[in-house]
């Protein structure tokens, strides 16, 4: 099962890069999603600098990839689907 994980900020860019991201994957993932506005503290601990931020948790290796997520081709890559 591919586990991913979305940091966002609850705005434009971040509704659209989720928007995007569940277009993509449909039902071959897990995602979660932290919004940083209401844990900040759990952008540090991971040290995200960026929003927003998506991380494949897993299959390893944990990747990251910064950005709207705009592209469908490199975001099937990303996730590996």
């Amino acid at each position: 099962m591919i586990h991913l994980r979305i940091y966002i900020a609850g705005d434009n860019l971040s509704a659209a890069a989720l928007e995007n991201l569940r277009n993509v994957m449909g039902d071959d993932a897990k995602l979660e999603v932290v919004d940083v506005r209401g844990n900040p503290e759990i952008a540090r601990e991971n040290g995200i600098i960026a929003i927003p931020t998506l991380e494949r948790i897993s299959p390893s290796p944990m990747r990251r990839v910064i950005g709207d997520l705009n592209d469908p081709d490199a975001l099937r890559r990303f996730i590996g689907i």
